[in-house]
């Protein structure tokens, strides 16, 4: 080949070539804009700050990064996680671990004012001392070791001239590595996240109005935990009571005990939803249920006249009850109700079985009629009912279900014995905190 030949060889590889780092460095640009358009897109569809902050980090992974961490500045100064994803191959243990993880965010980033602050912290190649650097102790650093970061890029979010937090995303499991070009998208991306927040008003009035209606919330809530079972005489029983997870202090699920003419009546029950919503249609199960048994001492009575009042009310209000009247002779059989709700279990010595069949929901059917069921005692025998979080809560690999509910009851000798075994065996098999709320009732008669 000819030295004319080969000089036109190498101009067109070269030309190849150009072309394609051109049209990688289109599609990268195309997916950039497209990135940013789904963000604002996840920003108008969501109702909430926690639901905005959190679409956004969905978006972000696993498409741009592995891990997403963005961190917002509260009124007292401090900088707070508000929302955190990892990719599926990080796992649970890496998501929870830089949820609760305090942030290491460069202090140039948080001086309102200085053009220094809205440079990215960048770091190519995740060494060892960037890690020492980022750790706020031996412990924190050993985690950090633990997830393998690879690059990392923390940018300021700020927003009408002020800092209102940061977006950190970081590579570990899918083996990327971030470059320049990506540290000078993250400044770009977090002007449009800053934007987007902003543009919602999220960090001012209604930041503000959702922790006054949240504070109210919770102040309802708790005044609905369910109280101590009062002493019924010719009666033992006992009760359990567990929300789901610290930050909902109270859901839909409540126990209750009141005096009725010529003996007392014992309710179980669960709401369905959370929050303020549930907590109004719990307090408004609790004293109908209260106010129809005292005028009608009648289990039926009290499931009706809660179906009407639930169907009464402007919006969606379903509830399930177990209704169990006690006679003040505890030789006359339990008289009981159950509407949408497991049946209660009888526990006698290793056997336990339902001993009634579950009638409609309340609040759902207008024409809704539901069976009087009578149970006979002796004392040993127990009557025991449990919310579905119990049936429902989630273990390792499976639900505790009502196989294990009813092995873990069987031989149980006393209502006492019965909750404390079943809250244990909760704790053990759901590591952690509860996804639905769980209540269990037990009663026998004293021997």
């Amino acid at each position: 080949m000819n030295a004319v030949a080969l000089a036109g060889v190498v101009a067109s590889l070269l030309a190849l070539s150009l072309l394609a780092a051109s049209l990688l460095r289109a599609r990268r640009e195309s997916a950039r804009f497209a990135v940013l358009d789904r963000i604002a897109t996840a920003s108008d569809r969501a109702d909430d700050l926690g639901e905005t902050l959190g679409a956004i980090c969905d978006v972000l992974v696993p498409q741009i990064a592995d891990l997403c961490m963005i961190d917002v500045i509260s009124e007292d100064g401090k900088l707070e996680r508000a929302a955190t994803a990892v990719s599926q191959r990080g796992g649970k243990e890496a998501r929870d671990f830089l949820s609760r993880r305090l942030p290491s965010t460069p202090r140039r980033m948080l001086a309102d004012g200085e053009e220094a602050s809205l440079e990215p912290r960048f770091i190519e190649r995740m060494g060892e001392g960037d890690l020492r650097e980022l750790a706020h102790d031996e412990e924190d650093l050993a985690s950090l070791r633990g997830l393998g970061v690879r690059s990392a890029v923390t940018a300021a979010l700020r927003a009408r001239g002020r800092m209102i937090g940061t977006v950190t995303l970081g590579t570990a499991w899918s083996r990327r590595r971030y470059r320049r070009h990506d540290a000078r998208f993250a400044r770009v991306l977090s002007g449009r996240v800053a934007l987007a927040l902003d543009n919602a008003g999220l960090f001012s009035d209604l930041e503000r109005a959702q922790r006054e209606r949240a504070e109210i919330a919770a102040t309802l809530q708790r005044g609905l935990l369910p109280p101590p079972l009062p002493e019924i005489p010719g009666w033992a029983a006992a009760a359990m009571y567990r929300p789901a997870g610290a930050e909902n202090e109270v859901g839909g699920d409540f126990y209750d005990a009141f005096p009725i003419a010529g003996g007392w009546m014992l309710v179980i029950g669960d709401v369905t939803g959370r929050g303020a919503h549930a907590a109004s249609v719990t307090a408004q199960a609790r004293y109908t249920l209260r106010t129809a048994a005292w005028l009608s001492g009648d289990p039926l009575v009290a499931l009706a006249t809660l179906n009407s009042a639930l169907l009464a009310r402007s919006d969606t209000a379903l509830c399930s009850v177990v209704a169990l009247a006690l006679s003040s002779d505890t030789r006359e059989p339990v008289r009981l109700a159950v509407a949408g709700h497991l049946p209660p279990l009888l526990v006698d010595g290793d056997s336990v079985s339902e001993v009634a069949e579950a009638g409609p929901v309340l609040g759902a059917f207008g024409d809704a009629r539901w069976n009087l069921e009578r149970a006979a005692l002796s004392p040993g025998q127990q009557l025991v009912a449990v919310t579905d979080g119990v049936t429902e809560a989630g273990g390792p690999s499976e639900r505790f279900g009502e196989s294990r509910l009813r092995a873990e009851l069987a031989g149980c000798a006393s209502p006492a014995i019965s909750v404390r075994k079943l809250e244990g065996a909760l704790d053990v098999f759901a590591e952690g905190p509860l996804e639905d709320d769980a209540a269990a009732l037990a009663l026998t008669p004293a021997a």
